[in-house]
């Protein structure tokens, strides 16, 4: 795997937030996508999502997951979802794994490589999946929080 420095900007953004087993992380990306096209409506990215360990219980996390739509949509009061305009992961550095096997790897090689160059990740990685026949490649992308990254 090989570290990149870049940034990944996605508009019309829908939000959906839910806690769950860390075994079925992938089943809401099927929902999300299937849920959100219409002949008006359409993805227009990777499904994106972050996670957050659940501390009273170490099975389940709280997962974000992000996908861009062709354009804005009315979100009604009720929804179980929120939009945002955007979605900026950046300044960031990112790795692509081919298995989900890797992702400890992936982790540990953006921090070491946020350590070489005395920079601050954001904790919360960002994990953009990438349908591929009938496996996932995932990117994983970490934010740059401190340090001198002004090439970007």
């Amino acid at each position: 795997m090989i570290v990149r420095e870049g940034s990944l900007i996605i508009q019309n953004v829908i939000c959906v937030n839910e806690v769950i087993p860390h075994e079925d992380w992938f089943k809401p990306i099927l929902g999300l996508r299937h849920n959100l096209v219409n002949d008006d409506i359409y993805y227009t990215s990777p499904v994106i999502f972050k996670m957050k360990d659940q501390e009273d219980d170490p099975n389940y996390g709280t997962y974000t997951y992000y996908i861009g739509l062709n354009s804005e949509v009315d979100v009604p009061k009720d929804a179980f979802f929120e939009q945002l305009e955007v979605l900026e992961i950046g300044p960031a550095i990112y790795v692509r794994c081919s298995e989900t096997e890797e992702l400890e790897e992936a982790y540990a090689l953006l921090e070491n490589y946020a350590k070489e160059k005395d920079w601050k990740l954001d904790p919360s990685y960002y994990h953009v999946t990438f349908d591929l026949f009938d496996d996932v490649i995932i990117d994983i992308y970490a934010k740059v929080e401190a340090g001198d990254n002004t090439p970007w």
